[in-house]
């Protein structure tokens, strides 16, 4: 029972966006504007941002990674693997928080840049989603770098393969399997960005589809091109996602192993260049958030919006406790539903169900809700109550995708004894399932809690100033020009995330030992 409303919900709720899509009052989605020559300049630079993005995000990449897991020596190594991870989950207004402050109109670095720079275009966009993607693929590409087996790095000594051959021969069939996979994935990220692109865009240039949907929603209240913006974004996401999903599978939640096998003398000319590569990119992830530290000093504490500060991070934690909770129990009763199928194609079946808000962009579910039950529900009251079901299906694909392998290590090993006593409902689940899947579960609760935490686009749709989350906060605050308010809350808010990440790191240590 509990698994026919887990999967009846996480359907149910992609349904009725998708059929809002088709229908709103007997109007529908406003196809005319597929002949506004806006709508072809806002897809071509959707994707033209998005292209550049995650080229520049793996190109970067590519030798950070490398020295990471050639070079056993490099400094804080621990610390930067998990500082990647929270900067790829971090909530995308700290970061634009720090942007602004070092390279914005006054920013620290912007007398050195030029008089041409700005912020605020493609420049800015690009910038953000670098920072926010190459930590991203550093892990991807370290992983694959550390499982290259010891006997493949010993027989390349033994033939004394030069630099040149060994990552010819030995590397580069390695990272070669993930490449297309990590680019894909970082594009469609970049495709689906909303906050980057909203704060950073600049103007009608810098405009993306889903900040078009918004735009339409919420400042011209056009839901027939919210529609069909929604609806080309369905399109062009899930056939990207159809293509990208076939070229294979990412690890980025693995453990971050700080040591490392048997590795071939890393020295020379390739041993300091991919230093400096590391070190760039170390003070390229710290420099926006090191930035936050002096100006949130400068704030004045009697001028501080202590209650909205209060509120917002009551309700950020609300929504995204709330979110994480139901994410898990989600992605639980769909186990509970998959573990029980005959055959390959109904697993995957139910995998599908599991995933599919992977196809689907948070910002079209957003949409599709949001028109479909408006003539019945008033968002303004129960807005709060979409925004934690809707983080809970952005969350569910990252959270069953954890707890799967779990899973089925526990069918394996343990469901025909757990037969043979006769267990079942609460004497199996509570006694003997959960327990054996607690590291997991943590896991699992800990990277959707950040996730939801930084939640900018769902609450951009239902969201109302009476729970006005702390993102919001930040952005409002950076809007009026109060950057030091902006930076402390952006302080605060990034301190939550790292509590969080923290917590995931220790347990995955723990259930190692």
């Amino acid at each position: 029972m509990p698994g026919a409303l887990a999967l009846g919900l996480t359907l149910g709720v992609s349904v009725l966006a998708l059929l809002a899509l088709f229908g709103w009052r007997d109007t529908g989605a406003d196809w005319s504007v597929l002949n506004d020559q806006w709508f072809w300049r806002v897809v071509r630079f959707s994707l033209w941002q998005a292209l550049l993005s995650a080229g520049l995000s793996v190109a970067f990449a590519i030798p950070v990674a490398r020295a990471f897991a050639l070079d056993s020596s490099l400094p804080g190594r621990q610390w930067f693997l998990r500082w990647c991870l929270l900067c790829f989950v971090m909530p995308s207004l700290v970061l634009i928080t720090g942007m602004v402050v070092l390279f914005g109109r006054s920013g620290l670095l912007t007398p050195w840049l030029g008089s041409a720079w700005n912020l605020y275009g493609l420049s800015g966009i690009l910038l953000a989603h670098v920072f926010l993607n190459l930590p991203f693929a550093v892990r991807v590409f370290s992983f694959q770098w550390q499982a290259i087996p010891d006997t493949a790095w010993k027989v390349a000594v033994q033939f004394n393969l030069t630099a040149w051959q060994r990552f010819k021969l030995v590397e580069w069939p390695a990272l070669r399997g993930v490449l297309p996979a990590t680019f894909g994935f970082i594009f469609l990220l970049c495709f689906n960005s909303f906050a980057v692109v909203l704060a950073l865009g600049g103007g009608p240039r810098g405009t993306t589809i889903e900040v078009a949907i918004y735009q339409a929603l919420k400042y011209n209240f056009n839901p027939s091109e919210a529609l069909m913006l929604a609806a080309t974004q369905l399109i062009v996401a899930g056939g990207l996602f159809a293509v990208f999903s076939r070229l294979g599978r990412l690890t980025w939640l693995a453990p971050a192993s700080n040591t490392a096998g048997w590795l071939p003398a890393y020295r020379g000319v390739q041993r300091w260049l991919g230093r400096v590569a590391y070190m760039l990119c170390c003070c390229f992830l710290l420099a926006p958030i090191a930035a936050l530290i002096p100006v949130a000093l400068r704030a004045q504490l009697s001028a501080l919006p202590w209650v909205d500060l209060s509120r917002g991070m009551a309700y950020s934690l609300a929504f995204a406790g709330g979110s994480a909770l139901l994410a898990v129990c989600l992605a639980l009763g769909m186990l509970a539903v998959w573990r029980h199928q005959v055959g390959k194609w109904r697993r995957r079946l139910v995998e599908s169900a599991a995933l599919h808000h992977l196809v689907i962009p948070g910002m079209v579910l957003s949409v599709g809700l949001y028109i479909f039950f408006m003539p019945i529900i008033n968002w303004r009251q129960w807005g709060w109550v979409a925004i934690v079901v809707l983080n809970a299906m952005i969350a569910l694909p990252f959270v069953f995708s954890q707890l799967k392998p779990g899973m089925f290590d526990y069918d394996a090993n343990y469901r025909r004894l757990s037969a043979d006593l006769g267990l079942c409902g609460w004497a199996l689940w509570g006694r003997v399932v959960l327990p054996f899947l607690w590291p997991a579960l943590q896991r699992a609760l800990a990277i959707s809690f950040v996730l939801a935490l930084g939640d900018f686009a769902v609450f951009g749709i239902f969201g109302a100033d009476q729970w006005r989350t702390l993102p919001w906060l930040i952005y409002a605050l950076s809007g009026s020009y109060r950057l030091a308010e902006a930076a402390l809350a952006s302080l605060l808010l990034l301190a939550l995330s790292f509590v969080a990440l923290t917590f995931l790191e220790k347990q995955r240590r723990y259930a190692r030992e």
